[in-house]
């Protein structure tokens, strides 16, 4: 039987990503693995980044306000998974950038995206299972 320890799965709250963190954790429950749930909150980056090009301040707390909404977001998703698991809430860049980042620093056995970052699997050296 294949050994799977580590499932990481994207979300970025659209429908197939929903799709893509069921998919998972049904595979986490199967295999006994640790699913590791990342979601890189891209709007927060932007507007820091469109607001410092402007020079106008962002309120210091947009950052701790909006990885909290994540945060309870994902528990609320991850309500019917009793597992071990581990959330990564991130504000750092795209998806395109920070997803393989994170996949080489936990290097999971399984990465599972969306078919719109298909192509990060080029950048990683990981089984990925595409979900559309």
């Amino acid at each position: 039987m294949v050994e799977i320890k580590k499932i990481m799965v994207n979300i970025q709250f659209d429908g197939a990503s929903l799709r893509a963190l069921e998919l998972a954790k049904d595979l986490a429950e199967k295999y006994n693995s640790q699913l590791v749930v990342f979601h890189e909150i891209v709007d927060v980056y932007m507007m820091k980044k469109v607001a410092a090009s402007f020079g106008m301040p962002v309120p210091t707390d947009t950052e701790e306000k909006s990885k909290k909404s994540a945060l309870e977001k994902i528990e609320d998703l991850l309500l019917d998974f009793n597992g071990n698991r581990k959330v990564i809430v991130d504000i750092s860049g795209r998806v395109k950038d920070t997803l393989p980042k994170f996949v080489n620093e936990e290097k999971p056995d399984l990465v599972v995206i969306t078919d719109e970052y298909e192509y990060i699997s080029k950048k990683v050296n990981v089984n990925t299972l595409i979900v559309k």
